[in-house]
């Protein structure tokens, strides 16, 4: 439980002459929703990566803003798969690294995709009005 008094609505802060414009109603920098790009730079492994990967991230809303994150992440699997296929164990430190920008791109399993939430529904809604046979 969070300490000190609930946080009020923008419409209630508006009623009450508290509302500040700088924190109660925030603009997002980046608009650009178009899917990440594929970075020249990373080796054939990781461009592998990249390509069974991709609808998986973007599904889970990654943008172009994030294509370093995910040139990162693949070229961090890439070493991983290629240690597993000498039949060696991959660091520990890559194994980390992988699941902690897995779970920064939404591909880490249910608890990277809650994170990022889902589309809310209307609040106002009733949750008695099955109840009362309307």
């Amino acid at each position: 439980m969070q300490r000190g008094p609930k946080k009020k609505s923008a419409e209630v802060k508006k009623a009450t002459g508290t509302f500040r414009p700088s924190r109660d109603n925030p603009k997002f920098l980046i608009t650009d929703n178009s899917p990440p790009k594929l970075p020249a730079y990373l080796s054939p492994e990781a461009q592998q990566v990249w390509r069974e990967e991709f609808n998986r991230v973007v599904q889970a809303g990654t943008i172009d803003a994030d294509s370093s994150l995910f040139a990162r992440y693949c070229a961090l699997e890439s070493l991983a798969r290629r240690d597993f296929l000498k039949g060696e164990y991959p660091k520990a430190t890559y194994v980390v690294e992988l699941r902690k920008l897995a779970e920064a791109l939404g591909i880490g399993g249910v608890p990277s995709r809650a994170q990022r939430g889902t589309p809310s529904e209307d609040d106002n809604k009733n949750p008695f009005a099955g109840l009362l046979g309307d």
